[in-house]
Parts: structure tokens; sequence; C-alpha cells
């Protein structure tokens, strides 16, 4: 262990979780919840890490922000699938990429909530290997990395 203490939230998940394979009069619902709860928590990603796995060639890089600014500039290979018009978008996504693919989602920055809104889109689709980057094109553009458009 690192020593840092873990989020509020995703303490309470664990304990929750925990608690529910030791006693069995918990809720299944409440099990449930702290499982998803713990896969959101866990599934923000920052610049370091995004990088890395970027660097890795083990992911599929979303971009969630619309195709008009998709097609000005994105990060390197990334795919459009934007949050505006994903249910016209996903039947081509979902038989190009296989449901067990790591993906990356992103959009413009940290305070922009498509690529939350299109990772629990995909994640409803049965995509369970589906992480956010949370600082977005902005942060990436900015650290030099990678690009096209």
């Amino acid at each position: 262990m690192s020593g840092k203490p873990l989020p509020g939230k995703l303490f309470a998940a664990l304990v929750v979780l925990l608690l529910s394979s030791i006693s069995p009069s918990l809720s299944q619902l409440h099990a449930a919840e702290s499982v998803a709860l713990v896969k959101e928590v866990s599934a923000e990603l920052d610049l370091a890490a995004t990088k890395a796995i970027f660097d890795s060639h083990s992911a599929c890089f979303v971009d969630a922000r619309s195709e008009y600014v998709y097609y000005k500039s994105h990060i390197k290979g990334a795919i459009s699938l934007s949050d505006s018009r994903f249910d016209e978008q996903f039947p081509d996504f979902k038989q190009k990429k296989a449901i067990e693919t790591l993906i990356v989602v992103y959009c413009t920055e940290s305070s922009c909530g498509k690529a939350r809104r299109v990772a629990r889109k995909l994640m409803k689709n049965g995509y369970r290997n589906v992480r956010v980057y949370t600082g977005g094109l902005i942060e990436w553009a900015h650290a030099g990395f990678p690009m096209e458009g």
C-alpha cells in the first residue's frame, strides 16, 4: 500500500462490498451498487496514466466531443463516438471493437461531462473495460502529446 488514505466514497464502497461477502443478510442491490461505485471511482485516469496506456498501444481512445471538433483535432488514433450522436455511431463502433477492449474516453477538459456520459453508455452496452481520461484534449495538447486532425 502507498500509505495514502482511500477517497471516502471508495472506502465506503469497499466496506459495503466486504461486508456483503461476509454477511448474506446485506441486500444484493447494495453489493451491486458498491461494485459499480468502485468501478466508477477507479475508472478515471490522469495524464501520466493515460499517456502510459497510449504508449502501450493497448487501448482504443474514444473522443466524446462532436464530430466537427473531432475532425479539427483529436488524440492521435482516436475514434469519434460523440455523446450527441452515440446511438447512430455505436453500431459501427461495436462491429469494430470487441467487448473486452480497453477503452479510454475523453472530451475537452475535466469539467466536460461528455466523456463520463459516453463511458456510462458504453458500459450499459456491455463494455466493462472503460476508463475516462479526465484532463481531456486541452491537457493532452498542453503536454505536447501526439495529436492529429
